[in-house]
């Protein structure tokens, strides 16, 4: 018997849709198939920090079961965003024992958007919960944040995916999960701030398609009927992420015996 693969898993944003990396590392845990580490942007960010901060999969569960949107998205009247994003942040805090991302049980990173340097910034040490909230920055909708007199916003605005960031941490295999959205038909919104996130989405996905082929192996939960901003059916999104997962595993098991 070989020595064992180290497989990082690189999960990608799509806000509510992002739910369904709980399925999938359920899934992997419970086929013995290794989360050696995580890199996540956006919504990949927050479930893939809570994970690794602890390695304990009843922690996110825990945080899938108390996600209330209306309670912790945080209205302001900001010209910035209109989630102030203090009480998802202190929620992390709180789901992360307040570690820092060199003090995590498995190794993470995470990405974000840095304005004044116009390029992607890869958290790789600091509080979890810092380096998570500038991940999920959506612009027009969380307020940008702002680290060591940097300004950030999501990591999507370059690359939802975090694939690059993932073989940065030298694994042997790389795991996609993508919940974004893949080119469905889209009715055009009627707000201003629904525009700029359907462009964000557009954007987001052409860029995608050019960095997923970078990966070892994509899971596609089918989260297609599920719109981002809807945090009402969260264990219907889990329960689509595991299905992916579990119709994933043999190409995932023949990678590790490769």
């Amino acid at each position: 018997m070989g020595k064992m693969k180290k497989v990082a898993f690189a999960l990608g944003g799509g806000s509510a849709r992002g739910f369904a990396h709980i399925g999938v590392l359920r899934v992997m845990l419970e086929n013995n198939i290794p989360v050696s580490m995580i890199a996540g942007c956006s919504m990949g960010s927050l479930i893939g920090g809570i994970y690794a901060s602890e390695a304990n999969l009843e922690t996110l569960e825990d945080f899938a079961g108390v996600f209330d949107f209306k309670k912790y998205f945080d209205l302001t009247l900001s010209s910035k965003g209109y989630v102030k994003g203090n009480k998802v942040q202190e929620l992390i805090k709180l789901m992360t024992k307040n570690i820092s991302i060199e003090k995590a049980r498995i190794p993470f990173c995470c990405i974000a958007t840095c304005l004044e340097d116009a390029r992607l910034t890869r958290f790789t040490k600091g509080p979890i919960h810092e380096a998570v909230r500038a991940s999920i920055s959506i612009p027009g909708m969380f307020t940008p944040h702002e680290i060591d007199g940097k300004t950030y916003v999501d990591g999507g605005v370059i690359d939802r995916t975090a694939i690059d960031a993932a073989w940065d941490m030298e694994p042997d295999i790389v795991i996609a999960v993508d919940v974004g959205y893949k080119g469905e038909k889209i009715t055009p919104p009627k707000s201003v701030i629904g525009l700029a996130q359907t462009a964000f989405t557009i954007a987001d996905w052409h860029l995608a398609q050019v960095n997923l082929p970078k990966a070892s192996l994509c899971i596609f939960p089918d989260v297609s009927g599920i719109d981002g901003s809807q945090y009402k059916d969260i264990q219907n999104i889990i329960a689509r992420g595991e299905q992916a997962a579990h119709e994933a595993l043999p190409e995932i098991v023949n990678l590790l015996n490769d």
